[in-house]
């Protein structure tokens, strides 16, 4: 098999950074895999796991001629964890992180980045309220949206290979801005994780004076409540990440609550009844999956200059329609030459989709039957 990333390293091997290393050893998609975490009895229980191939015993180690760097660290920590091991970097390696909250991240880590470092900012749409090297398994990237953030700076060619091999391991990558990225995880991910929290403190708080109240405790509210089992200095890494998009969903949230405060005082059947249909209809969309059959494939093919942020503005595009790429290549992008950009995807018309988001930028994409 020819590897897109000869050696990789991952630092940080919790759940999520443990996973990423079994799911490149189980697939064999690079020669080689090591690994360091922070703590040492979490390197002694991957070594004992065979997470990698190598566990070291600092990050420089680790990286150490490195075709791809993976930061798996929580996202407070990644800049710091980065600027450790940039020097020790080789030219033209890859890094790329999992944090959940983009756009401070993004800006920083390119400041920090030179011609020869090529970064693109990843975040994971998976994992659980388990955390640890315990938990990691090889297949957690399978079949799970995976979003990758390229802005003007993402070097093409490292895009493309990240992309390959995060499509290898069964990942559905889409390409989101950071901006975009943070005000939709605010809404999805960390808004919903603050509630869950609330929801548990008034339960903490009721059970003072009735002590039987968490055994009557019944399947709906710990199924809103089981994110709040996860590891709170995590969380607070991401809400202080992200601050500003969660403050403001919160307070549309807050008016929201208001909202249906006076529509019980007003008993208001009407407006009632519309809230529980357009909840009703909308969870009903997300339940809907899309198939993966391989006879479905489509290419979208498109001229494209060679010049920065060309591959960033067409992928992005796509992923803001809601549609994964499934491969990308790129043929003749040299010496400033037009190249063209074939991008794979599932369904026909996910393509046509694509294709229309494409044309907006300006380009003239064409679709065909892979």
């Amino acid at each position: 098999m020819l590897h897109e990333f000869g050696k990789v390293a991952v630092i940080g091997t919790g759940m999520m950074g443990g996973s990423f290393a079994l799911a490149l050893k189980a697939e064999r998609l690079a020669e080689h895999v090591s690994c360091y975490d922070i703590s040492p009895q979490t390197r002694q229980k991957a070594l004992e796991l065979q997470v990698a191939d190598e566990v070291c015993e600092n990050p420089v180690e680790a990286a150490a001629d490195c075709d791809l760097l993976v930061i798996a660290t929580p996202v407070g920590s990644v800049v710091s964890v980065f600027r450790e091991i940039r020097d020790s970097l080789k030219d033209g390696v890859v890094v790329t992180d999992i944090g959940s909250a983009k756009v401070k991240l993004v800006t920083e880590m390119e400041k920090l980045c030179t011609e020869k470092i090529h970064y693109i900012g990843g975040h994971p749409m998976t994992g659980s309220e388990q955390s640890g090297v315990e938990s990691a398994r090889p297949d957690l990237y399978k079949d799970s949206y995976y979003i990758l953030t390229p802005t003007e700076r993402t070097h093409t060619d490292s895009f493309r290979r990240l992309h390959a091999l995060l499509t290898k391991m069964g990942a559905r990558v889409l390409s989101m801005d950071p901006v975009s990225h943070d005000r939709a995880m605010a809404t999805i991910s960390h808004v919903p994780h603050l509630i869950s929290l609330l929801l548990m403190d008034m339960a903490a708080d009721e059970r003072k004076s009735m002590e039987n109240l968490f055994t009557i405790v019944a399947g709906g509210f710990r199924d809103m409540t089981r994110i709040a089992a996860s590891k709170p200095e995590l969380w607070i890494d991401i809400c202080m990440a992200n601050r500003d998009f969660i403050i403001k969903r919160l307070e549309d949230y807050s008016s929201r609550i208001l909202d249906l405060v006076r529509i019980l005082e007003e008993e208001d059947y009407e407006s009632l009844r519309e809230k529980f249909e357009k909840a009703r209809k909308s969870r009903i969309e997300i339940s809907i999956k899309a198939g993966r059959e391989i006879s479905d494939l489509y290419e979208v093919s498109i001229p494209v200059p060679d010049r920065p942020g060309v591959i960033s503005g067409v992928t992005t595009a796509v992923g803001s329609a809601g549609v994964n790429i499934e491969d990308i290549s790129i043929a003749h992008p040299l010496l400033g030459e037009t190249g063209i950009l074939t991008l794979k995807i599932l369904g026909e018309e996910n393509a046509k989709k694509a294709a229309r988001q494409i044309e907006v930028l300006g380009f003239i994409p064409t679709v065909r039957k892979s």
